[in-house]
């Protein structure tokens, strides 16, 4: 499926989560340029209306013509190397130096196209949801956010985008998935037809989370591991490039059992760091991704990650489409961790069950509505919310949130620690 296909649903709310293995029946209403048959999504809203938020320029579109004769690119890639920024910046869609190795695919019509598709999809992102979550951090978030440079975000899968724009001001950011960070192979020594093709494995990849706005596990698995570029780092390059961010290393990384750092991944709980340069603050900021099982079961066996975590003191802890792991009894430990460790807690209501914020530790504030779980979550269903809902008259969100993709039927929770 190309990506002009699957891409705007982006738009609506990327995030990356420990999914489950099935999804409600209804699909929501696709962008007027979708033109395949998306798969099975998630509940629509009652409402069907898109957030009204003032539109953002669109990036121009890529015009430079053509090289003909990389229409079945055999021809080699020069042997020098490439950078990872413009590894990060070929699979987005984004130009690349003249000098870059990669330089003459992006003459190539398969990534010309790759490349107008991601315009297309992130400028609107932008202007549905972007340019508001900005403009509510501003307002809300950013004075409690201040008081740490970490944000954690467990259960997060590849997603960067949404991290990025809540917590720009953060110099660190903690994930951590059940999908692998297999190593990136050496694209100057890739055939350039397998670098062109990785734009479609991307796209496949890609394909669960911009059309349901979180990632399926059970398809992750499987997209994840075609062709030559494989695991999430491939994903997290095109989120980062096209949050603004220039790559500037890449290490392979492990954790041993007690959660001390190795270089290498020779440790229990194997893992990637990532460099970047913010390209607007010039802000350097490192990115840690770590695949990891937080049940209880096997935290008891290998709680390195927690522990390694933990060192990087409070944190600005957000969860976001989290499958409700954390409403039942088999993630009592990941629970207790996020409690301890935030100086604040945003989330929606798949996240921690709000029963476990007291009034003595724990100042509340409510936004959007709360209409309940979709269907294939009916059973969380919180009445406690519900109340906090009917006596705060929160204000409504201007952006989509959580499995409830519109903003008329979006929860979101801030938890502040007194």
């Amino acid at each position: 499926m190309r990506l002009i296909v699957v891409l705007p649903a982006l738009l609506l709310a990327a995030s990356g989560l420990r999914a489950q293995e099935e999804f409600p029946t209804a699909a929501p209403t696709p962008h007027p340029f979708i033109t395949a048959t998306p798969p099975v999504a998630a509940e629509p809203p009652t409402t069907a209306e898109p957030p009204a938020v003032q539109a953002s320029p669109a990036p121009s579109p890529v015009t430079v013509e053509p090289d003909r004769s990389l229409r079945s690119p055999d021809a080699v890639v020069p042997q020098a190397k490439v950078s990872f920024a413009d590894a990060a910046k070929f699979l987005a869609g984004l130009p690349v130096p003249e000098t870059s190795p990669l330089a003459s695919l992006t003459r190539n019509p398969q990534w010309i196209t790759h490349a107008n598709a991601m315009n297309a999809a992130f400028a609107t992102l932008e202007q549905r949801q972007f340019a508001s979550i900005r403009g509510w951090r501003a307002e809300v978030l950013s004075p409690v956010s201040q008081a740490s440079p970490v944000c954690l975000y467990l259960f997060s899968g590849p997603d960067f985008l949404y991290p990025s724009a809540f917590y720009p001001e953060c110099r660190t950011y903690l994930l951590q998935g059940l999908e692998t960070a297999d190593p990136l192979p050496d694209l100057s020594a890739t055939p350039p037809a397998a670098l062109l093709n990785a734009l479609q494995d991307a796209e496949t990849a890609l394909n669960t989370v911009l059309n349901f706005s979180f990632f399926k596990t059970k398809d992750m698995r499987t997209d994840l591991q075609r062709g030559q570029l494989k695991g999430v780092i491939p994903l997290l390059f095109v989120f980062l490039a096209r949050s603004g961010n220039d790559v500037t290393g890449l290490d392979y990384v492990s954790l041993d059992r007690n959660g001390q750092f190795l270089d290498g991944r020779g440790g229990a709980t194997r893992g990637v760091k990532i460099s970047f340069l913010n390209s607007g603050s010039g802000a350097q900021k490192v990115l840690y991704y770590f695949t990891a099982d937080l049940s209880d079961d096997a935290l008891k066996r290998n709680s390195g990650l927690l522990r390694f975590y933990e060192s990087f003191g409070p944190a600005n802890v957000f969860v976001k489409a989290a499958s409700y792991l954390m409403h039942e009894a088999g993630f009592n430990t990941v629970r207790d961790y996020l409690l301890t460790v935030s100086i604040a807690i945003l989330q929606d209501d798949s996240g921690i069950p709000v029963r476990e914020f007291t009034p003595d530790r724990w100042t509340l504030r409510f936004f959007g509505t709360y209409p309940g779980p979709i269907s294939l979550f009916a059973k969380f269903y919180q009445p406690e919310l519900r109340q906090y809902y009917q006596v705060s008259s929160p204000k409504p969100l201007t952006f989509g949130f959580g499995y409830r993709w519109s903003r008329h039927n979006s929860t979101l929770m801030l938890a502040v620690k007194k």
